[in-house]
């Protein structure tokens, strides 16, 4: 008896019934009928007593099915084993927004790799909101985001440290020397703004509506190099989490007067078995963000 013919018993148990059995598994009636035949002729057991289109397990049918169903059980904890391995020895795809990507990939690539050879990272910059999406559409591993207080249930978050959100001028900015603002002054100004993928833009779009305040947008672009550049050129200031600037020259930060943050934190899919190597990645993260959040 296979493995695919134990699957098909254990179905028409459940169900009992043929027709119904085959449409649950996607095969045709027919099939389904010669695989149990099949199944009976091998064993030497009548396995179901029919009676018109209805069907019951005999005595000996259902002592199989308790026996097929701990075999199957056993089958199943091998693959999953064997998943294991294979995800061990493979890529671990790690999604990183630009917000972070400048801070933690250089610590990554310079630190993390040379002492872990054995570990193939794959990281791909897509925006905070679609890092989590790719989490969940299990097409990355796991995600580094700067969270800014909604959820998708499929993801467990992992809290790190929450970090201030500030208002971007550049140097000579009538602004520069200002030692904090509050948001009302700050959207006075129109601004140059990440596009709505990112969390900084979403959280900042619902304090403005909760507020009934008005949002002056002169451009959304998905690239924080795009926004750079019109900072430099001087056309609008903008409102970013402070990784993002804390090293660019030309630019200033000023503080909000109220608590405005975004917390970083780790995001992997909570169906999905975390691997030793991904616990060594995110061991690693994590302490790289927490040591940063300590010097600033």
């Amino acid at each position: 008896m296979t493995i695919l013919q134990m699957r098909y018993f254990l179905t028409v148990c459940r169900l009992q019934n043929i027709t119904h059995a085959a449409a649950e598994l996607h095969i045709a009636q027919s099939t389904l009928s010669q695989a149990i035949q099949t199944i009976e002729e091998e064993t030497g057991l009548n396995l179901f007593v029919r009676s018109g289109r209805a069907i019951m397990m005999s005595q000996d049918g259902q002592r199989l099915a308790q026996k097929v169903t701990a075999l199957l059980r056993e089958v199943d904890l091998f693959e999953t084993d064997v998943r294991e391995m294979a995800r061990r020895h493979g890529k671990i795809r790690l999604a990183i927004p630009q917000q972070q990507a400048s801070f933690i990939i250089p610590r990554l690539l310079n630190t993390f790799c040379p002492a872990h050879p054995e570990i193939d990272l794959d990281i791909i910059e897509p925006s905070g909101l679609e890092s989590a999406r790719l989490v969940r559409e299990e097409k990355v591993d796991m995600a580094i985001v700067n969270y800014d207080g909604e959820t998708m249930p499929e993801l467990h978050y992992r809290r790190i440290t929450s970090r201030p959100i500030k208002f971007v001028v550049w140097q000579g900015h009538p602004l520069e020397h200002c030692q904090s603002i509050s948001l009302a002054e700050a959207l006075q100004y129109p601004l140059v703004l990440l596009s709505e993928e990112f969390f900084v833009t979403r959280l900042l779009t619902r304090i403005t509506v909760k507020r009934h305040l008005e949002l002056n947008a002169l451009y959304y672009s998905p690239h924080l190099s795009t926004l750079y550049s019109l900072l430099r050129a001087h056309t609008a200031p903008s409102i970013l989490f402070s990784q993002a600037v804390i090293s660019l020259d030309g630019v200033v930060t000023i503080p909000f007067d109220e608590p405005l943050a975004l917390t970083s934190c780790l995001i992997t899919k909570k169906s999905r078995q975390i691997t030793k190597d991904q616990r060594l990645v995110m061991k690693f993260i994590r302490e790289q963000l927490l040591l940063d959040s300590m010097k600033s």
